[in-house]
């Protein structure tokens, strides 16, 4: 009588078993690339219909090693799937929700792995225990303090790289800017920006480009064309300077 009982409590235990099997193939079949470990799990599953009392000791120690990233995937996933129904979130919700979409679009570093990983455990203790939310804030703070530090840093790092990015400019441009402040180098950039802006809009630059459409070649014309109607002349009096004065003329009315 005893023995039967077993029996009846293993066999859906094994058809459990084995369907888990069957779905963490499947769910590894579709990871591109694979380790060897996993490859080795596959064949070693498949090749016993997934019945891993037919395993060997060692294929057994494989198989278990492979399962557990895949069980916390599932445990994630859960979570993810029950907190995504929910219509008003928390801000928690909402950070694990974050990290699990950029999570399954492979957008997460290890640490940013290990801290989805870690809010998923903490929020199930949560419910299962009926802790207080104050214990998920202490840790959401700590994570939102982790993320101004990182973006801090991340700020730094590019004023850092564009900071190089501009001296290297200059000393390309054979520029001595080494007397001048910051300011100064901030409106250099933006007079030359506003005079390249202005260049563009002109007539001239208008017509240049209806022949030449890339840029560098289209600068290239508009220079020979300036420098093309400083040879015309018109009573004796070259085009260019009577374009000048008429210009400081307009300026003074």
């Amino acid at each position: 009588m005893t023995q039967e009982k077993a029996k009846k409590r293993g066999r859906p235990a094994q058809l459990l078993q084995m369907a888990e099997l069957h779905a963490f193939v499947e769910f590894l079949s579709e990871k591109d690339p694979r380790t060897e470990l996993q490859n080795q799990v596959i064949d070693a599953l498949q090749a016993e219909d997934f019945n891993f009392e037919m395993l060997s000791e060692a294929q057994q120690i494989l198989v278990k090693e492979a399962l557990k990233p895949y069980r916390e995937h599932l445990k994630l996933q859960l979570l993810f799937d029950e907190l995504v129904r929910n219509p008003r979130k928390t801000e928690y919700e909402e950070k694990f929700l974050n990290l699990y979409q950029r999570y399954q679009n492979n957008d997460l570093e290890l640490a940013e792995t290990n801290i989805l990983k870690t809010m998923c455990t903490r929020y199930l203790n949560f419910k299962a225990q009926k802790l207080e939310y104050s214990d998920l804030e202490l840790y959401l703070s700590q994570i939102q303090k982790k993320d101004a530090g990182k973006k801090r840093k991340a700020e730094n790092h590019r004023k850092f790289e564009l900071g190089g990015a501009v001296l290297a400019a200059f000393k390309e441009l054979g520029i001595d800017i080494s007397e001048s402040t910051p300011e100064q180098i901030k409106n250099r950039i933006k007079n030359t920006k506003k005079f390249h802006d202005n260049v563009m809009k002109s007539k001239v630059y208008e017509e240049v480009i209806k022949y030449k459409s890339d840029y560098f070649e289209s600068n290239k014309l508009f220079i020979q064309v300036l420098e093309g109607l400083h040879t015309w002349k018109k009573d004796g009096e070259l085009l260019s300077v009577i374009e000048i004065k008429k210009a400081l003329k307009k300026g003074e009315e």
